[in-house]
């Protein structure tokens, strides 16, 4: 909740004023301003303590009205959280506005690849050719495995053109647009969901960012790869973008160093942070088809 409207809710519910000790101290220098730009509440000392007083009632709770149409008791639980945000702060992505779910869209075309969960079975494959793709809603209680690997791309242009992909694969491949949803890690953390996952991000700071937040989620029966694109250290040199550097060079670095304390920073992340710092650029995964 918001702290101003907590502390204005408690005063009011207390009938008309409360001492200091009623409030934390965030609410306390919430309260302070809110007595300075409005003067609907009095701050004046009692003894040795200080003393919150209501000055207007009719007029400080409409002013929690429109702070707060809703108090979060008031909501029923079953709800979404954004929808909660909207009825508690006018405002849907205020408070906790993370998704409980998200869906993995995934292809694959060798029909052995099966993902299960309680009983039920789905064959990418078919949906795949059928009507090119499929997906599973993943949440904290989706129990879905599979027989065989996962390959996360960052970009649809590798989920579209499918031409790159390593003779022989037969896992599923899926797209990720940009960041690892919270709700994937936490998913992979909690069971082995397969054997193993491997994971193409662009060579820059967010990619770089993405793998070391798959490699601390990742259940430890797991094993993680990182996907090397052919010839990427004369790419980077030769397709590299400097913007994209420097719009990621701090989350390169701090990935390169959360590589380090993990003890994962391989021989290809050592040259990778060399290359990518010496020619100050950063490798987008297209660069897969040149």
């Amino acid at each position: 909740m918001n702290a101003l409207a907590e502390a204005l809710k408690r005063l009011l519910d207390s009938g008309e004023s409360l001492t200091a000790s009623a409030f934390t101290p965030h609410q306390r220098k919430r309260l302070e301003q809110f007595a300075r730009d409005t003067r609907q509440i009095d701050i004046g000392k009692q003894g040795h303590g200080t003393l919150y007083r209501i000055v207007n009632r009719e007029a400080l709770a409409a002013y929690l009205q429109q702070l707060q149409p809703l108090a979060e008791d008031e909501l029923p639980d079953i709800i979404p959280m954004r929808g909660k945000n909207i009825g508690t702060h006018r405002d849907s992505k205020k408070g906790k506005s993370g998704h409980e779910s998200c869906y993995l869209l995934i292809k694959a075309w060798d029909k052995q690849v099966v993902w299960q969960q309680a009983g039920k079975s789905l064959n990418p494959a078919e949906l795949t050719e059928c009507f090119g793709g499929a997906a599973l809603q993943i949440g904290r209680d989706a129990g879905w495995k599979s027989n065989r690997p996962l390959l996360l791309v960052e970009n649809q242009a590798l989920f579209d053109c499918c031409d790159w992909l390593p003779e022989g694969f037969n896992g599923s491949l899926a797209y990720y647009a940009g960041q690892l949803p919270e709700v994937l890690l936490q998913w992979l953390a909690a069971d082995v969901r397969t054997t193993e996952v491997t994971l193409f991000p662009d060579y820059d700071g967010i990619g770089l960012s993405n793998y070391v937040r798959l490699l601390g989620a990742l259940h430890p029966a797991t094993r993680l790869h990182f996907y090397w694109l052919s010839d990427w250290q004369d790419k980077i040199a030769r397709f590299g973008s400097r913007d994209v550097w420097l719009k990621t060079r701090r989350q390169f670095e701090a990935a390169i160093a959360k590589l380090d304390a993990m003890q994962a920073l391989t021989d290809d992340f050592k040259q990778l942070a060399s290359l990518s710092q010496h020619h100050g650029k950063a490798l987008e995964q297209e660069a897969v088809w040149l």
